[in-house]
């Protein structure tokens, strides 16, 4: 039997959350072009979007901020476990240990099927801690002591602050902003998938997110962010960009943040995080990492035209540069990353919970026959 490897264009279930036609280059979520969300909306009227199925009313967003605000303090034995790891551990490892120590619901041994209500508190609980734990984790490393949340402050610039000490600018709040709602949900990509096989088993949300966790940090997956990026300081040239992608492409190595699955134009997302990535770079004096994945981009895309192929930049290729500007090393690019799908892959938790049925495709076996002994 001929089997789609990787369950390529094989329907697993149904979903109302986000829309993905990789034939015209469109990305939608609850029906919102990716552009527009971005130019129009604030990363938590698109995270309420994502989890509640409409943007939200004036009265209900700020109930929403309130809720992710007041949650952001991590509990004393998540600070605790965070400051006894190995300096040397990757922060997606970190962040996999810690996650059932940030859900302080009171019946998080147990399914929550029974109120939809506390299924959502609970994941916007462990949301909100999400950003505290990240930037502890990198203090820590660096050998600062963590800072506390202010509730008083936005998201990310929060974020931003208790990462580096300072208040961030405006302008790098808004590129960080843009840059988590591109890549806050994205359909059934692997660690959604995985996390709704996990939680269709009933365990505690912060299980299937640790999940989650687990397979964004492969680098098929969430890594690619890391790697387009040292690639880009490799590289360290925009002139230097053609003979290196000759070589890789001589050679049949991979080169990441090209191309997507799901995409047979163009990533919507990367056309947009592009020139704000470039802006930003330039702001901070980093542009030529940024002109170096560009002119990757470019003599790629043109030499694999001569191949009669279209492959081009998906939003990872931009999104490390972007936290570089931002101050965040490399190590932490994929945190990042779940800072914002954590949004994403707990809307689709409540989604399966709505209407459960516990995963369980069929294999088709291909081993010996009946054998005695």
């Amino acid at each position: 039997m001929n089997l789609p490897k990787g369950l390529a264009g094989v329907p697993a279930d149904t979903t109302s959350i986000s829309d993905i036609d990789g034939k015209r280059g469109e990305l939608r979520y609850r029906g919102y072009a990716i552009a527009d969300l971005v130019a129009r909306c604030s990363f938590l009227d698109v995270a309420a979007l994502v989890v509640d199925g409409e943007l939200p009313a004036p009265d209900s967003r700020l109930a929403f901020q309130r809720s992710l605000a007041q949650a952001r303090a991590l509990p004393a034995a998540a600070a605790e476990v965070l400051a006894r790891l190995p300096r040397d551990m990757h922060p997606m490892t970190a962040l996999q240990v810690i996650l059932p120590l940030l859900d302080d619901a009171s019946a998080k041994s147990s399914p929550r099927l029974a109120n939809r209500a506390a299924q959502r508190e609970g994941l916007l609980a462990i949301a909100a801690k999400i950003p505290t734990a990240v930037a502890a984790l990198a203090r820590i490393r660096a050998g600062r002591s963590p800072l506390a949340p202010d509730p008083a402050l936005q998201f990310h610039a929060d974020f931003l602050r208790m990462l580096r000490g300072e208040a961030p600018h405006p302008a790098e709040v808004a590129t960080l902003d843009a840059t988590q709602i591109l890549q806050m949900e994205h359909g059934f990509n692997a660690s959604t998938f995985a996390g709704r096989t996990v939680a269709s088993t009933l365990c505690p949300l912060s299980m299937a997110l640790s999940a989650c966790v687990g397979a964004l940090f492969g680098p098929l997956h969430g890594g690619a962010d890391e790697a387009a990026y040292r690639m880009a300081l490799a590289i360290g040239d925009p002139a230097k960009a053609p003979a290196w992608v000759d070589a890789q492409l001589a050679a049949k190595e991979k080169i990441m943040g090209l191309g997507h699955r799901e995409y047979k134009v163009v990533d919507p997302r990367a056309l947009i995080l592009k020139p704000m990535a470039l802006e930003l770079a330039r702001l901070k004096g980093q542009g030529r990492v940024v002109e170096t994945l560009i002119a990757v981009d470019e003599h790629a895309e043109k030499r694999f035209a001569e191949q009669g192929k279209r492959i081009r930049a998906n939003v990872e290729f931009y999104k490390g540069a972007v936290f570089a500007a931002l101050g965040i090393p490399p190590e932490f690019f994929t945190a990042l990353f779940a800072m914002a799908r954590v949004f994403g892959w707990g809307a689709h938790m409540l989604e399966l919970w709505d209407d459960h049925k516990l995963y369980r495709p069929a294999a088709v076996y291909e081993g010996a026959g009946p054998r005695t002994l």
